[in-house]
């Protein structure tokens, strides 16, 4: 089990963030979170690493118990990518610093590293097909090349678990699809993480994508099998809109509204 939540909730300041969360991540398995603005994603995410505590219900991660387990040494075992990371690393180090900052959990190299520690950044770029970005500057690098590089940075220690939070943010159609290209690649490795893909984009869940799981107003709406829940009836739950599915192919979908 990769993950298990039972009823779990979220309250700040009086409000309900999130309520009832019952879920269960099997290994072998890969999951999307689907849901609008404001329905409570980062939220969740920001529960599962202990960043926030939450209120009720019962929570473990990667075997770790919440509230029994050894917290600390659990977050060492999560990756995680988002395009809130990509400005808080110094524009003048080369793409294999960046991803060797990795290993020490730091924005910035405050060890000291040799040929072979670069090597093995170096390695790690390659391996997920971004050995192009070797030996370029930060600062020269396109956001999705930055994301890119922030995937392998979070690679660098073997993760368990690696949560993409709207790693698409701000990129354009070609480096949207560059990047969903690279996830493939990650899901090719020969000790892949478990990985979990946030988006509120339908059309960015591709076919290594297993499960999904939507999210609405703080409530899980369904979850389950991918090809059981991107369904007509469901979506149109969800966007509370009457909605045509256009097949993109690749198993992906275009999910249009009728207005």
């Amino acid at each position: 089990m990769i993950l298990s939540l039972k009823e779990v909730s979220y309250r700040r300041q009086g409000k309900n963030i999130l309520q009832n969360i019952s879920w269960e991540f099997k290994k072998g398995q890969t999951w999307a979170i689907l849901g609008l603005n404001g329905a409570g994603k980062s939220t969740l995410l920001r529960i599962l690493t202990a960043e926030f505590w939450k209120s009720s219900g019962e929570l473990t991660v990667l075997g770790v118990p919440f509230g029994k387990g050894d917290i600390p040494t659990l977050r060492t075992k999560i990756g995680i990518v988002g395009s809130f990371l990509a400005e808080r690393f110094p524009t003048d180090l080369l793409a294999e610093q960046i991803v060797l900052t990795g290993k020490y959990k730091s924005s910035i190299l405050y060890r000291k590293y040799g040929q072979k520690d670069l090597q093995e950044a170096i390695d790690m770029l390659t391996s997920i097909d971004g050995a192009h970005l070797v030996g370029r500057a930060y600062a020269s690098l396109s956001q999705g090349e930055r994301q890119l590089l922030l995937i392998a940075r979070s690679l660098m220690e073997s993760p368990e678990l690696l949560i993409l939070d709207e790693a698409t943010v701000g990129l354009d159609l070609l480096a949207r699809e560059r990047l969903l290209k690279h996830l493939h690649h990650i899901c090719q490795l020969d000790k892949a993480p478990a990985i979990i893909f946030v988006t509120h984009h339908a059309e960015e869940i591709t076919a290594d994508v297993s499960h999904v799981l939507l999210l609405k107003d703080g409530k899980v709406l369904a979850q389950g099998p991918k090809e059981d829940i991107l369904t007509t009836d469901l979506l149109e739950d969800f966007y509370g809109n009457q909605v045509d599915l256009i097949p993109l192919g690749d198993e992906r979908l275009f999910i249009k509204p009728r207005l």
